[in-house]
């Protein structure tokens, strides 16, 4: 009866109930936040932010032990998804390292430069030799591309062939920067 009463209280807005609530469990929820986050004032922060969130949910709660187990989880859920961002961070730092590393950078201006020169020796082949490559490059499959042009799989091996035959030839200076590249 007593904990009904609470519960509508609380649900209307009454500051001293969450007051006490807050009491009972700041303590606790600190402690169990603990087990996921070593840093103190992170978890004061995420039991607080908790606690914010059960005030603007007050008036869903349907009993009064709802409001614990309501708790509970905000704050695992809540440490989940610190650390979930913290990771994310993390690799984003490390990725930031290396994309800013000179070995990096120098490659990435080197693979470029090669992808344009691939890119525009694929712009000299016939059309239909250029639309075969193309697809072959976006994993189709002889099949596939025979259906989509309308045309015979023999067609598409043979615009294929006459496609990579121009293409080592066109290409034949960059094929030791292709192996730098891979290695």
């Amino acid at each position: 009866m007593e904990n009904q009463l609470l519960l509508r209280q609380l649900s209307q807005g009454n500051r001293v109930v969450f007051k006490k609530i807050f009491e009972e469990y700041y303590r606790p929820l600190c402690g169990f936040s603990r087990k996921f986050i070593a840093d103190a004032e992170i978890c004061d922060d995420l039991v607080q932010e908790s606690f914010l969130a059960l005030w603007n949910k007050r008036s869903e709660l349907e009993s009064y032990k709802a409001i614990k187990s309501y708790l509970y989880s905000s704050v695992r859920n809540a440490c989940l998804n610190y650390l979930r961002h913290e990771s994310v961070k993390q690799k984003s730092e490390e990725e930031i390292k290396t994309l800013s590393s000179d070995w990096y950078s120098e490659n990435s201006i080197v693979e470029e430069e090669v992808h344009t020169q691939i890119y525009e020796a694929i712009k000299e082949l016939s059309p239909q030799a250029r639309k075969v490559i193309v697809m072959t490059m976006n994993g189709l499959t002889n099949p596939e591309m025979a259906e989509e042009l309308g045309v015979s799989i023999n067609t598409i091996k043979t615009q294929k062939q006459r496609g990579y035959t121009f293409l080592r030839d066109k290409l034949k200076g960059i094929h030791w920067v292709l192996l730098l590249l891979l290695a």
